[in-house]
């Protein structure tokens, strides 16, 4: 299956539904919106504290989020303030598979604030040089070091990105197997992944169009791109799982479809 398919599925598994699908939408923004609102009432010397209570209240909102889709997705009935239930219901394993997810990515993370610090000493050493009577060797010094913190940033950048896609069906899998802890999560969520990022990747990838257009008439139409391209991740990850079941595949011999 290409992105197109699982875009075709995503479209298939909303029809009827868009309405519902707007509203969940709309219920999670207006709900982090009041949050962030209160956050902002309290003096900046409380900021600190409220970002990380704001931070522990949006990784389970997150989790129903996923959650009430997968249910729309299934045909299972969904009321729009439903994922701030199934979110909260599931606090610690939302945070499970987060914390998980943060110690896979530690190291690429590591290796990303690693190169900021060689690029910050690297310049601060250059500019430092300009209003030197040192040598000159300590200047190429500098500009190395530099070059070496700008090539080790866009490797390290590239990696955590590439480490991610493994851990991007996580959540769904967390879901989909309530009696399973993170770390058994975030490791059912590598395999399936192995050997399919590029193919997820392109699937996100063609979303950015919609994306952009939808943000457009101050952002109304991602209230209709966010539950599309969510259906279409759980399609890819029905597919990962093997199982197509009520899943519509779009042949291209005669662009006939087929139930699988």
């Amino acid at each position: 299956m290409i992105s197109s398919d699982f875009r075709t599925e995503a479209r298939r598994k909303l029809s009827g539904k868009w309405g519902k699908a707007v509203f969940i939408v709309l219920a999670y923004m207006a709900l982090t919106f009041v949050i962030g609102f209160i956050e902002g009432l309290f003096p900046e010397s409380m900021e600190e504290i409220f970002g990380l209570v704001n931070t522990i209240i949006n990784v389970p909102l997150s989790f129903g989020l996923v959650f009430a889709f997968l249910k729309l997705f299934n045909g299972e009935d969904v009321k729009a303030f439903d994922f701030a239930t199934l979110g909260f219901s599931n606090f610690g394993k939302s945070w499970g598979v987060a914390f998980q997810m943060f110690l896979k990515m530690i190291l690429p993370e590591i290796a990303v604030i690693v190169a900021f610090v060689i690029i910050m000493v690297g310049g601060v050493s250059m500019g430092l040089m300009a209003f030197s009577t040192q040598s000159s060797g300590a200047s190429v010094f500098s500009m190395f070091m530099l070059l070496i913190g700008i090539i080790l940033l866009v490797a390290s950048i590239v990696w955590l990105i590439t480490k991610s896609y493994y851990y991007q069906l996580a959540i769904l899998v967390a879901i989909d197997n309530p009696d399973m802890s993170g770390a058994d999560a975030v490791e059912e969520s590598q395999r399936l992944m192995t050997g399919k990022r590029a193919s997820l990747f392109c699937l996100e990838l063609s979303f950015i169009g919609w994306a952009i257009l939808g943000a457009i008439p101050f952002g109304i139409g991602l209230l209709w791109v966010l539950p599309y391209a969510h259906l279409a991740k759980i399609a890819f990850y029905k597919y990962a799982l093997g199982n197509t079941d009520n899943v519509e595949v779009i042949t291209s011999d005669n662009g006939t479809s087929e139930n699988m």
